[in-house]
């Protein structure tokens, strides 16, 4: 269990976590690691087995510990069909059903993979009672330990709580050669933090809304070592593939510690999911998360920008102004990553904007310009900004070859 004292209201944080291990071959470890069970049920996807579900596999059978392994078909989307496969497949850790067993399900589940098979595999966990952890095979996402986990559930796109996982294995030399997509992913849904944070802070004035300094302070000690190692994953260094796969845990520690994702998901993530949301409404795969929200992230930059040069409220343009240092180097990061844009088609950028507003309840820079009746207007002024400053190519131009 991770826990801590804090100065807030909930005066002590903690979660049922037991054990983070970053480092090189660390799924060389696993066997010990999970050494207390003895029925693991493993879960991967075709790509994922691949690269580290079959080493896992072979440890775990080695040691006696291995109930059974399901492979589901590349992409396995976080959705009811993949959740309703683990489930199905869940409870069969033996041959010939004893239907008088006191139980047939096994007696933990480890994800091997990202943020898909982490959120299935969650949920699964979460309704089943049994717990989980993950082998992680890339730093795209901030959800390893995280309390929550966003489920496409017919065409909409909905954050459920979940379980916690019991361990988080992260193999270096496994992160280093994951598609340089999914790292820009974790980039994207990093810098959102920045937004988030000015967001929460908005909603703690004006709302009274529950806010801990300490872990907001975490997340941006997180944020700042992603996108100090932003410049080394293009090269693949070990040493910003480490700095980017623990400040990604740490974000999820974050949201599991406060109870919520209030931390790490503002205007950024409700703009992005948005676009993922109308991706699938549509019938189609969606996009990487993670660069969804880094074009939310410079869309909700914008936002505030424009709302800091005519704003006469003072105290929500001193919050702001406390953000624009960080805003600054997110757009010179920017210049040099170009992070690739999924939407450049105005019509379905500024709806995304304004249905962002209530993809869920929560109170950010969107609700506060449409109380104010400008959000509209502001979506369709900032369009021209973002494309011009951050837009330096579509996900396909860049990688014409990528298979969602």
């Amino acid at each position: 269990m991770i826990e801590m004292d804090c100065a807030c209201v909930q005066r002590h944080h903690q979660i049922p976590t037991e054990v983070i291990e970053v480092s090189d071959h660390a799924i060389e470890k696993v066997g010990d690691i999970l050494k207390d069970y003895r029925r693991i049920f493993m879960v991967a996807d075709e790509n994922t087995y691949r690269v580290a579900g079959q080493r896992v596999e072979e440890i775990l059978q080695e040691k006696g510990l291995l109930s059974h392994t399901l492979v589901l078909p590349a992409p396995a989307l976080p959705n009811a069909e993949s959740i309703g496969k683990v489930l199905i497949e869940a409870g069969r850790d033996r041959a010939v059903y004893d239907i008088n067993a006191w139980s047939l399900n096994p007696d933990y589940i480890l994800a091997v993979g990202s943020g898909s098979l982490n959120d299935t595999c969650r949920m699964v966990s979460y309704r089943l009672g049994i717990p989980y952890g993950v082998v992680g095979t890339a730093p795209s996402m901030d959800g390893y330990a995280s309390v929550v986990a966003p489920l496409l559930n017919g065409r909409k796109k909905i954050v459920y709580n979940c379980s916690i996982a019991r361990h988080i294995i992260i193999d270096l030399s496994v992160n280093r050669e994951a598609p340089y997509p999914l790292l820009l992913s974790g980039v994207g849904d990093m810098i959102g933090k920045y937004v988030a944070l000015l967001d929460w802070e908005i909603s703690r004035d004006r709302n009274g809304e529950y806010y801990c300094g300490q872990i907001a302070d975490m997340v941006r000690k997180a944020t700042d070592q992603c996108v100090s190692a932003a410049a080394g994953l293009e090269d693949r260094d070990t040493a910003a593939i480490r700095a980017a796969s623990e400040g990604l845990i740490l974000s999820g520690e974050c949201i599991a510690f406060c109870g919520s994702s209030r931390p790490a998901s503002g205007t950024e993530h409700m703009i992005g999911q948005t676009w993922e949301v109308m991706d699938v409404e549509e019938g189609k795969v969606p996009n990487l998360h993670g660069i969804e929200v880094g074009e939310g992230t410079f869309t909700a930059i914008e936002l505030f920008r424009k709302l800091y040069r005519e704003t006469e409220d003072a105290p929500v343009k001193a919050l702001i102004e406390k953000y624009l240092p960080a805003f600054d180097r997110l757009e010179q990061l920017q210049r040099q990553l170009r992070i690739p844009f999924t939407v450049t088609d105005k019509q379905r950028y500024v709806e995304g904007i304004l249905r962002g507003r209530t993809f869920r309840d929560r109170y950010t820079i969107l609700q506060y310009l449409y109380d104010q009746g400008k959000l509209e207007a502001y979506a369709d002024a900032v369009y021209d900004t973002v494309m011009e400053k951050y837009c330096f190519g579509t996900f396909r131009e860049r990688f014409p070859d990528w298979e969602s």
